[in-house]
């Protein structure tokens, strides 16, 4: 039997994620990105598993964020690299894993505490 999470489970998913994904680039210049294709990898699919978290959280919770968030993009990120893996813009995907994350985690952060209390 699949087990229904609800938003609180996904948004800590979401967190770990971007835990995950600050470590994985951390120290992390642009060069070394694009030459190591391990690294584009992990990226690529962490933003694919965040992008299906979020996709999954329900629209009530994510109107409670305090700061603005385009959800849509995420999830059709998350769904370009699903389904059309070869239009992946890797300056894009830098991009998002070393600027785009920041409001994201804090934002999500937020949403734990708000769902927690």
């Amino acid at each position: 039997m699949k087990e229904e999470l609800g938003d609180l489970q996904r948004l800590k998913h979401v967190k770990k994620c971007i835990d995950d994904l600050m470590q994985i680039m951390d120290g992390v210049d642009a060069d070394t990105f694009y030459r190591d294709t391990e690294k584009k990898y992990a990226v690529e699919r962490v933003l694919e598993i965040i992008g299906e978290a979020i996709n999954h959280v329900s629209p009530v919770t994510l109107g409670k964020a305090n700061r603005v968030i385009s959800w849509r993009d995420i999830i059709d990120f998350r769904n370009l690299v699903s389904h059309e893996y070869f239009r992946v813009d890797y300056t894009m995907v830098y991009k998002i894993a070393t600027e785009g994350v920041l409001d994201l985690r804090i934002t999500i952060e937020n949403l734990i505490q708000q769902l927690e209390y």
